[in-house]
């Protein structure tokens, strides 16, 4: 196997480590593990980063041979989108990053900053300070300014009350578990560094808006109004906030991203946008408790049958079969969705620049200690594609991969001829021409 020089960027210590492994080893400046690096040269993980995610690899590795690996608190609607996979599959398509060149894209900065704090592994810099949000944040973005994407990221304002006692509620449960389960690994949530947010997406060129509230509505807003084309998000709230499209699956890779289709759900179910917002509360979302017992396959033929929640209850639900869970919110839920405190999409200012870089490279190479080499290589690749969006598109020769390959018939062309009727009393002709010759054109 092949070995590599490499030492510790903290203390100096030499060492050599397997090719496409990364050892830690005891610092004692930095009084913790430190990950070993190529000659000195870059910063590959911060110290610890290995150690951490070897640590979470073998603590996922026991969830899973307990029974199940730990899950990441639902989000939005719960089942929502397997509901609508069964029952409207019409209206999920798939779809490539490609097709939304030049369209504006509305993003839920809370969602996408979640994903980054539970999908990536920690990186921290020379402080101690965990920079993987604001990385991830930073390529995600560019990879949108590369495909021609126009991101516009909405910062949640104050949540409802409502919101708040039921995640406090939920978060105080799932947190209880996790600590009682593991007390050495459990970490209470992070909030988002908004400031530190902002300044990237300025250096970026990319506007921001601030919602008065929950960002997904401002999302549907901006996507009602058409300043906005599509919601690009994982919450399933933005459908019964009012969005007609939902973009789904931005963050993996290797894999066609989702599109959901509002105005083809509503027809596939058969219900009205009001009974559709009855269908997410009776599912359960983060406003109020859902009722026990009353999950998709129930509710669904429920509302189809009465029209709304009132109905069902009054004609299905009793104490003990679905009994309704205390001081249930049901009105204030409804008005929640139906008419959210949003930011006037009219006043919206949407203006997109070329990326500072200068600015980019002061900001993560110097001050939040991100290697300068991978700035530099994103703005390059960034450059290249803008580039190559600029020339105009010739036809060259069909390569491996394209989307469309040219057919047989595009090379030949198909004439039918009349059949040849022998005359009486003489023989068939071997070289009857048959109906269907492919004739060269």
């Amino acid at each position: 196997m092949r070995m590599r020089a490499c030492e510790c960027r903290h203390c100096g210590e030499g060492g050599t480590r397997h090719v496409g492994r990364g050892p830690v080893h005891a610092c004692t400046r930095v009084g913790r593990g430190s990950h070993l690096v190529d000659g000195g040269l870059g910063q590959v993980e911060a110290h610890g980063a290995a150690e951490d995610r070897v640590e979470a690899a073998a603590a996922a590795a026991a969830a899973r041979r307990a029974g199940g690996a730990r899950r990441a608190p639902a989000m939005g609607i719960s089942r929502l989108a397997e509901l609508i996979r069964e029952e409207a599959p019409d209206a999920v398509s798939s779809v490539q990053l490609e097709d939304y060149r030049g369209r504006v894209v509305a993003m839920d900065v809370s969602v996408a900053f979640y994903q980054f704090r539970t999908a990536m592994p920690k990186i921290f810099n020379r402080h101690g300070e965990n920079i993987s949000p604001l990385r991830g944040l930073f390529y995600r973005t560019m990879h949108l300014l590369e495909n021609g994407v126009k991101p516009v990221f909405v910062f949640d304002g104050k949540p409802p009350d409502l919101k708040e006692r039921v995640l406090a509620k939920r978060a105080a449960v799932s947190g209880a578990k996790r600590k009682a389960a593991d007390p050495a690994a459990y970490e209470p949530p992070q909030r988002l560094p908004r400031r530190d947010s902002e300044r990237l997406l300025g250096y970026l060129g990319v506007p921001c808006v601030q919602a008065p509230a929950e960002a997904e509505a401002t999302c549907a807003a901006l996507v009602k109004s058409g300043r906005a084309w599509c919601t690009a998000t994982e919450d399933m709230d933005a459908l019964p906030f009012g969005s007609s499209r939902l973009l789904r699956h931005l963050n993996t890779k290797n894999r066609d991203l989702e599109e959901i289709s509002l105005p083809v759900v509503l027809q596939k179910l058969g219900l009205t946008q009001e009974q559709f917002v009855d269908l997410c509360i009776l599912l359960g979302c983060d406003y109020c408790e859902k009722i026990r017992g009353l999950g998709p396959k129930k509710a669904l033929p429920l509302l189809r049958q009465h029209g709304s929640i009132e109905q069902v209850l009054h004609s299905t639900c009793s104490a003990q079969k679905h009994p309704l869970p205390e001081n249930w919110p049901l009105e204030e839920t409804r008005r929640l969705f139906l008419h959210p405190e949003v930011a006037e999409p009219s006043q919206v200012v949407l203006e997109w620049r070329e990326p500072d870089e200068e600015g980019l490279l002061q900001f993560l190479a110097h001050e939040k200690h991100m290697a300068e080499c991978q700035v530099r290589s994103r703005l390059e690749k960034w450059r290249t594609a803008c580039l190559k969006r600029a020339q105009p598109q010739s036809p060259g020769p069909v390569t491996k991969g394209s989307k469309k390959q040219r057919r047989m018939v595009e090379f030949f062309q198909v004439k039918k001829r009349p059949r040849k009727i022998p005359k009486p009393g003489r023989k068939k002709m071997k070289t009857q021409e048959q109906p269907g010759t492919a004739v060269e054109t």
